[in-house]
């Protein structure tokens, strides 16, 4: 799969430019959509808020943008071609709320999901939302669910060009972090990992503490996502 860009477009500044808003940070969005008809609407939206500036086709990926609109996961190659120092935060627009469609966002790297059957007058809050948010939303919904958690595992396991080139994140972890969160993925309780690496219970806890720290997760199954998100995690094998 991977995303259409229009290369002829330009900058495109908001229609509407209200004083009253001056003291609001302005916001950045790149339109890298594949569906026109969606393009459209974003368009249609955000144009008109004066919050908002937007960038749509190949210019995107040379522009400083604070939030990337997709609904395909990227085409790596052509991302890599733009050499992008510093990636946006993506948010993802999906076609419904199904599980399919939670996995693609994941494994897009998006940090939020919407979909395109909610009124996209949620977008402005949902672009505000990934902007001002220190982790993904995504990412901690997931979390949530223990069953959901172990499928985005499972999906993310397999050796992926795409997440290991687009999440060219270093990896924060140190190697026996690594084999503990690797462990935790795996469903492995702090005893059982203890007994398996050779380190007391409490010692397990408090590596799971440091990993939660430097991942800022709150939870294993989150810090286990993210970290297989980023490539950070050697392959699970599935059962």
């Amino acid at each position: 799969m991977t995303i259409k860009i229009k290369n002829s477009q330009s900058l495109l500044f908001p229609l509407n430019d209200k004083s009253n808003l001056k003291d609001v940070s302005r916001i950045i969005v790149h339109l890298a959509v594949a569906d026109p008809n969606l393009e459209d609407s974003i368009l249609s939206l955000l144009g008109k808020k004066s919050r908002f500036s937007l960038v749509k086709g190949s210019i995107g990926y040379a522009a400083e943008v604070d939030v990337r609109i997709i609904n395909e996961i990227p085409n790596l190659a052509q991302i890599i071609e733009y050499d992008e120092f510093a990636p946006p935060k993506l948010l993802f627009i999906g076609p419904n709320h199904s599980h399919e469609a939670m996995i693609k966002a994941v494994v897009s790297g998006a940090w939020a999901y919407m979909s395109a059957e909610n009124d996209l007058s949620e977008l402005e809050s949902a672009i505000c939302g990934v902007v001002e948010s220190n982790g993904s939303s995504l990412l901690q919904t997931i979390a949530r669910s223990e069953k959901a958690s172990r499928e985005v595992l499972q999906e993310l396991a397999a050796p992926r060009l795409e997440v290991q080139a687009t999440h060219a994140i270093p990896n924060l972890l140190t190697s026996d972090e690594v084999r503990i969160l690797e462990l935790i993925a795996r469903g492995e309780r702090s005893k059982n990992i203890g007994e398996i690496v050779g380190l007391a219970e409490q010692t397990v806890k408090n590596y799971v503490v440091r990993i939660l720290d430097k991942t800022r997760t709150q939870t294993r199954a989150h810090a286990a996502a993210l970290a297989a998100q980023r490539g950070w995690l050697p392959p699970l094998d599935k059962d």
